[in-house]
């Protein structure tokens, strides 16, 4: 809604010395930090951020050992080896998530394929929807994608080479690693810092949707203020 004439937004100024008297607790500061790492998997800072900040980790390191492992493991494209570690560690994962547990054996296949193994591709993927139980409509759709890459000698070059691409092994990467962070640690799969951040910038949106003035942090990274 349009402000009165009577409103008035505090300047930069008065926002920045606001907030200066505002009174936080240290804690609540240092147990965001390290849920951040947590989601992260970034052990050792965990390790070195709880030692001197003396917060209590919200994981065993043991699981955040495992979770980097598999972390890892998919992001270098060993998708075999990935599976056996979640086997290992988080087998309800693969019991009771049909379509991720294809995307490991997927990026077997995918292996196979980048390496010219064609004929084992071939027979790997043909077993896969056996091997999957109530496997989803989605798992023939990608095994055809998969194979389509065999069509091309470049295989880089098929519509789907993005299958071969650092990006598609990241974004599976960073699937397992939201769920196994929301089935360990009972919570949200994103890290705290980050919804906060994403709730700064709605809470933004519809104040300028309500065409109301008011001081905007422009740039979350440096906490830049400036008058909307």
């Amino acid at each position: 809604m349009d402000q009165t004439p009577g409103d008035k937004s505090p300047s930069v100024e008065e926002w920045n010395k606001l907030l200066k008297s505002y009174m936080f607790h240290q804690e609540n500061i240092h147990r965001v930090v390290a849920n951040y790492f947590v989601h992260g998997g970034y052990k050792e800072a965990l390790e070195t951020f709880t030692q001197e900040s003396n917060v209590s980790p919200t994981v065993s390191t043991h699981s955040l050992d495992a979770r980097v492992l598999i972390f890892e493991s998919i992001r270098k494209g060993n998708g075999l080896d990935a599976y056996r570690l979640v086997e290992k560690f988080f087998p309800e994962v693969l019991a009771t998530d049909h379509w991720l547990n294809f995307q490991l054996l997927q990026l077997h296949i995918i292996e196979l394929i980048r390496t010219g193994c064609t004929e084992e591709a071939l027979l790997y993927a043909q077993t896969l929807p056996f091997v999957i139980a109530e496997h989803p409509p989605e798992v023939t759709t990608e095994i055809g994608r998969t194979l389509t890459l065999l069509v091309f000698a470049d295989p880089l070059a098929c519509p789907y080479g993005e299958l071969l691409q650092q990006s598609h092994r990241d974004r599976v990467a960073c699937a397992f690693n939201e769920t196994i962070v929301r089935r360990t640690i009972r919570g949200r799969s994103t890290a705290e810092l980050e919804l906060l951040c994403k709730l700064v910038l709605w809470c933004q949106d519809q104040l300028s949707k309500g065409k109301v003035r008011f001081t905007t942090m422009k740039n979350i990274a440096t906490a830049t203020l400036e008058l909307e």
